[in-house]
């Protein structure tokens, strides 16, 4: 069953999970005017309605296999999100994503705090054994956060993505239970 009402509480941030009640400023803060930076170093190309924005609110809230918690400042501003997916409870499983919605709010640890909490409730509360993520190899930042927050490097599918005409190594990255519990101290 899913957990619901979870507030996760950092120093500078919050993440609550998205409900229905949040798709208007959901759509208005990140796919209403989508910031072209953020899109390249997240392989994004589409443009989303307020509709089809909607459909997926509406979609995922209730799923069992995934957590999307919305990113807000101690302001309540609205600055991104952060998602576990593809939860398998049997094998304790999950894809990991994170997107702020505006590369201004980049270099802020605003990402950093928010991987660190998110992994926290990953193996603490959501007793999962395996984080993975995918990330483009031109977006070196986000390897270096991800990095600092214990992921290893483990694999690569190479070409893995065509963006403007040119193609991009895919790094997948893990954390395993074992790494969390080991740097334990960097996520309190």
């Amino acid at each position: 069953m899913k957990l619901t009402n979870i507030i996760l509480k950092g120093e500078q941030i919050d993440l609550t999970l998205i409900t229905i009640e949040d798709i208007e400023r959901y759509f208005e803060a990140g796919f209403k005017e989508c910031d072209e930076d953020i899109n390249y170093y997240t392989g994004t190309d589409d443009e989303f309605t307020k509709e089809m924005v909607e459909n997926f609110v509406c979609k995922i809230v209730n799923d069992e296999t995934r957590y999307d918690f919305l990113i807000l400042d101690k302001s309540n501003n609205l600055l991104g999100e952060v998602v576990l997916n593809e939860i398998e409870e049997d094998s304790r499983n999950s894809n990991f994503r994170i997107n702020l919605f505006k590369s201004s709010l980049c270099g802020n640890g605003y990402g950093t705090q928010a991987i660190n909490l998110i992994i926290k409730f990953a193996f603490e509360v959501l007793h999962l054994h395996r984080v993975e993520l995918e990330v483009y190899s031109f977006n070196t930042r986000a390897q270096k956060a991800y990095c600092k927050a214990g992921f290893i490097k483990e694999g690569l599918k190479r070409d893995g993505k065509l963006i403007n005409g040119s193609y991009f190594d895919v790094i997948i990255m893990s954390i395993l239970e074992s790494d969390y519990k080991s740097n334990k101290q960097n996520f309190l």
